[in-house]
């Protein structure tokens, strides 16, 4: 058993140093005044972010006094402003957006074949772990797509674990040549579970979600515990001659990277995250 610790080491230590600022402030509803958890913060230019904790309260470090914030949650209007406002008034509030959803009807005599889209790793193999030790960083797979399928289920194996509790965003994104686009689901879906070594199954039945070409499926860190970080928890992989389907983002608004091409002398890893579904006829 292999744990890539040359690659963990390079991924967290090689983070971005800007400028010395920071702010604190919480994030409300505007209409009902209650928090806003896990909102998505910070400056894509800079690259650097974090995301506001269950309690809607947020600190946001090492942003230059002359850039924007953006403020980004899912079924609320984005928030674009600058140091100086926020330094006026931290507490923010998000204004609620109405979508009108399309309505998706799939008929049972329309059902295929059951799939498991991504890789199922069996042997626990190698183990990589976060791009970052900031909040809103993510790890996430790219997920062949072959014919038109309705999503059941997200699948996420874990080799080791560090903290005592699991609290992350699921994220499955648009992926078009090489390209991380919008994100698919249209809710918060968390994972809150005591750690523990193997495999994490989250039930997406209730999204109805029917995906026909690529897409990017990963897990967001957006809790803390205890100030210990995301230390000692890695996710299964298996390194192959070619095809690494490995991508990471730092933090909140960085850019999405394959591992192969951050770091050239990474291995090619494939991690186990996967997708259940039933393809449609």
């Amino acid at each position: 058993m292999r744990i890539l610790s040359f690659i963990l080491f390079v991924l967290l230590f090689a983070q971005p140093t800007s400028a010395q600022n920071s702010i604190s402030g919480k994030v409300l509803d505007s209409e009902t005044g209650e928090p806003v958890p896990f909102v998505n913060i910070g400056s894509p230019k800079l690259g650097v972010g974090t995301v506001s904790n269950s309690q809607g309260e947020y600190i946001l470090k090492s942003i230059k006094e002359s850039e924007q914030v953006i403020f980004s949650s899912i079924g609320y209007e984005v928030l674009e402003l600058s140091f100086q406002e926020l330094l006026k008034n931290p507490d923010v509030k998000l204004k609620a957006k109405t979508e009108v959803l399309e309505e998706v009807i799939i008929s049972a005599d329309y059902y295929g074949k059951d799939v498991i889209l991504g890789n199922k790793l069996e042997s626990k193999g190698n183990s990589i772990g976060f791009a970052g030790k900031t909040l809103g960083t993510e790890i996430g797979a790219h997920i062949k797509v072959r014919k038109e399928t309705l999503i059941e289920s997200a699948h996420f194996t874990i080799n080791f674990t560090g903290a005592d509790s699991l609290l992350f965003r699921v994220n499955l994104y648009d992926f078009n040549k090489g390209q991380v686009g919008k994100k698919l689901l249209n809710d918060n879906v968390i994972i809150k579970a005591p750690q523990r070594k193997g495999t994490f199954d989250v039930d997406l039945s209730d999204y109805a979600l029917v995906v026909s070409e690529d897409v990017l499926l990963s897990l967001e860190w957006v809790h803390d515990e205890h100030g210990k970080g995301n230390e000692g928890l890695m996710f299964r992989s298996k390194k192959v001659a070619s095809g690494s389907n490995l991508y990471t983002k730092q933090t909140s608004f960085a850019t999405f990277e394959k591992l192969t091409e951050r770091i050239s002398v990474a291995p090619q890893l494939k991690i186990g995250f996967y997708l259940k579904g039933v393809e449609t006829k």
